[in-house]
């Protein structure tokens, strides 16, 4: 994958970076944000929505937080250098804000709270994106199902991570379940004559996912834009909806280097006593454990490492052809 961005004009860094951050992602089993989605990020680069050779530009700066201008350039390399800059910040004022404006796609959005988490900091991400989810209650699509992250190390590195996106599935687990033939395990969206659905494909051909939580969902995702759009002086979904791509997002990366106020051993009783709690649960029937956010990765990582990472044959054939 880096020599094909090499050869489509991406420097040798930014490739590299891409390159690595996409096989993780399918690596770790976010094989929607990983390999599938590259020959996409090639289009991209090629139809020139994607500027491979854009730096991040500071606009503002106040305290712990900071505005920069991605300049549309990869959304992966701007969004790992927005999250490392808020480590920074918070490094000297204990929490740090880093708003980025017109980025392209960060791809899986748990990257950026990974990031924090291999440095010791806890992680607040969250970014807009293109008109892909209607409000609850609407049937055009005027919100974005605007993927959130919230990040809390652990000492053992058996981190804890969440990473949603306010539809009830993101269209990356859509489009797999569809490439599968397999059925959402819950209702997922409305069919062509609007009714609830299980079918992948026919939510695909609507573009009307559920929001999580109904109505939850569909006000968090609303709220996120606002913070997005606002703080980064960027676009809303409103405006992302008028462009040809799914581009010119708007972004929010927060570092909290809660170390400053709780100790670290202190923190980890704490999350050993909530997790051991929270895994003391009287398991519904067909339920075969309760696992804490982010345990499910760290497993899917063991055995891919061991056995090697799944790819669809048809992405493969795809990818080759580039």
């Amino acid at each position: 994958m880096r020599d094909i961005l090499i050869s489509h004009g991406a420097p040798a860094d930014k490739a590299g970076i891409v390159a690595y951050e996409m096989a993780r992602n399918s690596l770790e089993g976010t094989y929607t944000h990983g390999i599938n989605r590259f020959a996409r990020l090639v289009k991209s680069v090629d139809a020139g929505t994607i500027v491979p050779s854009a730096e991040p530009e500071l606009i503002a700066a106040s305290g712990g937080m900071s505005r920069y201008d991605g300049h549309m350039g990869f959304g992966i390399v701007n969004a790992i250098f927005a999250m490392d800059r808020a480590m920074d910040l918070a490094s000297g004022h204990g929490i740090g804000l880093v708003a980025l404006a017109r980025n392209n796609h960060w791809l899986r959005a748990a990257t950026y709270g990974y990031r924090a988490l291999e440095q010791g900091y806890a992680a607040i991400c969250f970014t807009n994106t293109t008109n892909n989810m209607p409000a609850w209650g609407a049937v055009d699509s005027r919100l974005g199902n605007n993927p959130f992250v919230m990040a809390f190390p652990r000492k053992d590195g058996k981190h804890m991570i969440v990473d949603s996106a306010m539809s009830q599935f993101s269209y990356g687990a859509l489009e797999v379940a569809r490439l599968a033939g397999r059925q959402m395990s819950v209702a997922a969206g409305f069919d062509k004559d609007g009714r609830i659905t299980t079918d992948p494909s026919a939510v695909l051909e609507t573009r009307r996912p559920l929001s999580a939580g109904y109505w939850k969902g569909s006000a968090m995702s609303f709220m996120i834009d606002i913070f997005s759009a606002c703080l980064s002086g960027g676009l809303p979904v409103a405006d992302i909806a008028e462009q040809e791509d799914e581009s010119a997002l708007s972004q929010v990366f927060i570092a909290i280097d809660y170390r400053k106020i709780v100790g670290e051993d202190e923190a980890d009783r704490i999350a050993e006593r909530a997790i051991g709690y929270l895994k003391g649960s009287t398991k519904a029937e067909g339920t075969k454990e309760i696992v804490y956010p982010g345990e499910r990765m760290l497993r899917t990582r063991e055995e891919n490492l061991r056995e090697g990472i799944p790819v669809d044959e048809r992405v493969w054939s795809e990818i080759l052809s580039l």
